[in-house]
Formats: C-alpha cells, sequence, structure tokens
C-alpha cells in the first residue's frame, strides 16, 4: 500500500477464541463509531459473493482468466474446510480480502474516526504486514483469559443468525426464567449482570431464533486455541510500544472499561503494558 497522509486511529483486538472479541468490538463500535474489520466476517462474505456467481467462466474467456476462478474456488473450499475444523485460512487469502477492506476504510469518501481490527492478525507473516507496508498501529489489544473460562464460554456460546450476536446460554435460561416472573437466585443474577445489558432487552423471537455455532465445539476450540499459544508471543514482538493487556476473565463491562481506558489514551491500573 502505497505511503499515506495520517489517517484514522488503527487498533488492534487480539484474544483467543470465546475471549469476548466480537462483544467488545460491538460495544466499541456504538460507543465510538469506529469501523471493525472481522477477518471471519469478510472471509464468510468472500465465499458467499463468488458461491452466488457460481464460479464459472464462458468459453470466450481466455485460460488465465480460467486459472484465476480455479484458484478462487479452491480459495473457496480451504475457507470453507478451515472454518469447520477450526485451521487456519492461508495467510495469501486472509492478507488479501484484509488490505481490500482496510484500502476501502482508509482510502474512502467518507472520514472514518478509526478502525478497530478484529482478530487479525493469526500469524508472524500477516503481522509482518503492518510494518511492511508503513500500516502505523495505534495501539494492539489483547484479551486475555484462562483457557477454562474460554472452554465454559465456548460450550455455552449460541448465536442469533440474523444479527451474528453471541448470546450465553445460561444467561438465555435465566432471562427465560425472570421473563416468566420466577425468582432468582443471586447467583442467578450475578450471571446476568456479568453480561452487561446483553439480555436487557433480549425479546422473545432472538431467544426462539438462537443457535449453536457449527465450529463451537471441544476439539474446534482446543485446536484454535493451540495455534493461537503457538503464534501469540512472535505476533506481540512486532508491536512492543504500542501493546497492551487486558484482563477478559471478569465480567463484559469490567473488561470493556479496560479497552475504553486505552482508547481514550488513559491510564488503567489493571493494564500491563509492553
Amino acid at each position: 500500500m502505497a505511503q499515506q497522509k495520517k489517517g484514522p486511529n488503527i487498533f488492534i483486538l487480539n484474544g483467543a477464541a470465546g475471549s469476548g472479541k466480537d462483544t467488545q468490538c460491538r460495544l466499541i463500535e456504538e460507543k465510538y463509531k469506529y469501523e471493525v474489520i472481522t477477518i471471519s466476517t469478510l472471509l464468510k462474505e468472500y465465499v458467499l459473493e463468488n458461491e452466488e456467481t457460481g464460479g464459472e467462466t464462458s468459453p470466450s474467456q481466455d485460460d488465465e482468466s480460467i486459472e484465476g476462478v480455479e484458484r478462487k474456488n479452491e480459495d473457496i473450499k480451504r475457507i470453507k474446510r478451515c472454518m469447520k475444523d477450526g485451521s487456519l485460512v492461508s495467510d495469501d487469502t486472509v492478507i488479501k480480502v484484509f488490505m481490500h477492506r482496510l484500502e476501502k476504510y482508509i482510502n474512502g469518501e467518507e472520514p472514518c474516526a478509526g478502525i478497530v481490527v478484529n482478530g487479525f492478525p493469526r500469524t508472524y507473516e500477516q503481522a509482518l504486514l503492518f510494518a511492511k507496508n508503513d500500516i502505523p498501529v495505534t495501539s494492539f489489544i489483547n484479551i486475555q483469559v484462562k483457557k477454562d473460562n474460554l472452554m465454559s464460554r465456548i460450550s455455552n456460546r449460541m448465536v442469533d443468525p440474523v444479527t451474528n450476536i453471541n448470546y450465553n446460554n445460561k444467561g438465555v435460561e435465566i432471562m427465560l426464567k425472570k421473563k416468566q416472573g420466577i425468582h432468582l437466585t443471586p447467583e442467578e443474577e450475578l450471571v446476568l449482570s456479568s453480561h452487561g445489558d446483553a439480555f436487557k432487552n433480549i425479546s422473545d423471537e432472538v431467544i426462539a431464533r438462537l443457535t449453536k455455532r457449527a465450529d463451537d465445539h471441544e476439539a474446534t476450540f482446543l485446536k484454535r486455541f493451540h495455534l493461537y499459544e503457538q503464534n501469540e508471543q512472535k505476533i506481540i514482538s512486532l508491536f512492543p510500544t504500542v501493546y497492551h493487556s487486558v484482563d477478559g476473565n471478569g465480567s463484559i463491562e469490567e473488561t470493556f472499561a479496560q479497552i475504553c481506558a486505552i482508547l481514550d489514551g488513559v491510564g488503567w491500573a489493571a493494564i500491563n503494558t509492553a
């Protein structure tokens, strides 16, 4: 990417599967009006867009075009396989879709207040992209959560297929009790409060359509967690002056408060900076 004049602040939000990146990005988007780049969403869009075209070529197209379509079809197959089994999509494919969206926000006609990159980079090669292309990173924020807590969140996670918002299944069950007028125990009230406003306005319609994510299984989680651990320190080493670690073991609101302190440039006692 060519050298740009000073553009929007770019924040990287990283963490293992189940650390709450999607939820925190949604809160950041609501409060700061920042654009969010979520790689998993971009890859799903890439698959859908290319499947809708059918991936077909006409007889008039030259061999190079046909080869290009074949490569794209192979990309789609690999992406779908990786999303299913928890392995990493190739760096080339991820970098391609990321750069396309980043340049759209940086060079767009509408001014962009800031950009949050959700769950990227996941490998050392992807992380090198920022230095190679002179992409300045304002802060690299890593949400750290204990493995047991991550596993618990994954096993209890439900998703609204319409909005792609994640909900805790235990919290949904407690909310249904509350809607029915059943008295909640202090422990149940604590579960609801730990998820902030997530259940405050959830409707019966949303509850009825919640489903288990296809990739939320122990084997898939363990594979993703292993890949995260394998790459974490190598990635962090490339962002020593802008790296921040936040404790994501607490409630959604507690984690968000730490992230806001970084975005606002305010010190926070619980934040460890490299």
